[in-house]
């Protein structure tokens, strides 16, 4: 049962997510590596900075850019599992997806809804505070 909370990367991400972004307020974002990654800074209430770098990612977007001491809260975390072939898969191998599944993430960040497509994601606190 262990093994498969652990691989599950639904609750993987939500972990991750919970984690980091829980009563956690908006700072800024940024890219990296040419935008397949996405780095989103935010701090909490006791002044502890927390970071979570989204990896893999295949597309980004935002409503409207979050304004800086806004909360945000997981809206949704959906799983698209590449270990299931289609009839395009099948007839077309280039469409195969290679890799573990994508996995798409919406946060709320006051009146914007930041939407990343990503693999993987990765947490970190900052030694400082703000």
């Amino acid at each position: 049962m262990a093994f498969e909370s652990f691989t599950d990367q639904r609750a993987r991400l939500r972990r991750v997510l919970d984690n980091s972004l829980e009563g956690a307020l908006y700072d800024s974002s940024e890219t990296e590596e040419d935008g397949r990654m996405v780095v989103l800074h935010a701090h909490r209430a006791d002044g502890m900075r927390v970071s979570v770098r989204f990896r893999a990612v295949s597309s980004s977007d935002a409503t409207a850019e979050p304004q800086p001491g806004t909360s945000l809260s997981v809206h949704s975390i959906d799983v698209r599992d590449s270990g299931c072939l289609s009839l395009l898969a099948v007839a077309f191998p280039r469409f195969r997806s290679p890799g573990p599944g994508s996995a798409r993430v919406r946060i709320d960040a006051g009146a914007a809804r930041l939407d990343i497509v990503c693999q993987d994601a990765e947490w970190w606190e900052d030694a400082g505070r703000t």
